[in-house]
């Protein structure tokens, strides 16, 4: 599927009581549980920040899934090109395209096989789609895409908390605590980003700008019924990032992937 949402084929979405309506801080009202509870706001505000001024750049949204990212990104100003394996998913990213009055083209493409142009994209963005692909093809597409001195960003899961890694294999999807994703994903690990050095031309860094632990609990087990240990466990989270040597350890980073930039002369 490759088509091309029409900012004026339906009715605008104008306010957060609207279920298609999405804000320019990624707000979306279907996802706004886990969005909040994961801390996830807080990462997108980040990825943004990195991503800079957007306004006429063309930009790529890879793994978009409903594509409330990218009508986010598109309210900020980006051209933007849209992909997902999941054809019911871009069905619903071209709508709330349509209905937040955006332009966003849609194709149903997987990551490691792109069919756009070499060097396409001024920027590129993702969120929770790297932990689900082959890295070293990803990265090898991900670099021919994006023109020389191009900047990508995405928000991603993170493998380096024993603890979490071992509440995900042992306790989620027991005991009435609901079970998220596949078996075919896997939280980012240190040897996923050093293929991502070695397989992308350029520089990769890696920033935690939000802490995200303790929160977890409300998300897969306390599920906000409790508003005061909501409360505490976010406030948790918050001291816990000021400490520079527990940062590293929450759930979400954001990875940045710079292009290298032509060298004089050739191009």
């Amino acid at each position: 599927m490759s088509l091309t949402a029409n900012a004026n084929a339906l009715s605008i979405a104008r306010s957060p009581s609207d279920p298609d309506w999405v804000g320019t801080d990624g707000f979306y009202q279907p996802h706004d549980y886990w969005l909040t509870l994961c801390g996830l706001y807080g990462q997108y505000n980040h990825a943004l920040g990195l991503l800079g001024d957007m306004r006429g750049k063309h930009l790529l949204d890879c793994g978009c899934g409903k594509g409330h990212t990218s009508v986010m990104l598109a309210k900020h100003g980006a051209k933007v090109d849209a992909f997902d394996i999941s054809e019911p998913d871009l069905a619903i990213a071209a709508r709330l395209a349509m209905a937040n009055g955006v332009d966003v083209k849609i194709s149903t493409l997987v990551f490691e096989e792109l069919s756009y142009p070499d060097a396409s994209f001024d920027l590129a963005f993702g969120a929770c789609v790297l932990h689900h692909v082959d890295i070293p093809r990803a990265m090898q597409e991900l670099q021919r895409v994006m023109k020389p001195g191009g900047r990508a960003v995405f928000v991603e899961n993170s493998a380096r908390n024993p603890i979490l890694m071992w509440a995900r294999k042992k306790i989620v999807g027991r005991m009435g605590i609901p079970r998220y994703g596949d078996d075919h994903e896997h939280p980012l690990r240190l040897s996923d980003f050093e293929k991502m050095r070695e397989h992308f031309d350029g520089t990769v860094q890696v920033h935690h700008p939000e802490f995200v632990f303790f929160r977890l609990v409300d998300f897969y087990v306390l599920r906000r019924r409790v508003p005061p240990l909501s409360w505490l466990l976010n406030a948790a989270d918050k001291l816990c990032q000021k400490l520079p040597w527990v940062r590293e350890f929450g759930y979400f980073l954001v990875v940045q992937f710079d292009r290298r930039a032509a060298t004089p002369g050739h191009g």
